[in-house]
């Protein structure tokens, strides 16, 4: 049985006879999903894209970087956005692609 954890142990991957299960820590509730990656790699990225998105979904106000379109590698957001990781995400309250305007 192989086992990975990340982010302080919210994330545990396993492989479980070819099938890989993900267990999910977000805001004191645990989720375990099934994956559809066939190997380590595929499992890993999936894994880490659900975590991203229910961290995202799971805070009130969340920070640019955790939205899909933000770039890590580059450091910016991918639709050409002037939000950064030095302004701490103060403009994702007014991101269009995250919030509905009232």
């Amino acid at each position: 049985m192989t086992s990975f954890r990340f982010h302080a142990g919210r994330l545990h991957i396993s492989d479980n006879s070819g099938q890989w299960m993900a267990k999910i820590k977000v805001e004191g509730e645990e989720l375990e999903i099934k994956l559809c990656g066939k190997n380590a790699q595929a499992s890993i990225l999936e894994a880490e894209q659900l975590y991203a998105d229910l961290q995202a979904l799971s805070t009130p106000r969340p920070y640019c970087w955790q939205c899909i379109h933000w770039s890590p590698v580059k450091s910016e957001c991918s639709l050409g956005f002037p939000e950064g990781k030095s302004s701490g995400g103060r403009f994702a309250s007014q991101c269009s692609c995250l919030w509905i305007k009232d």
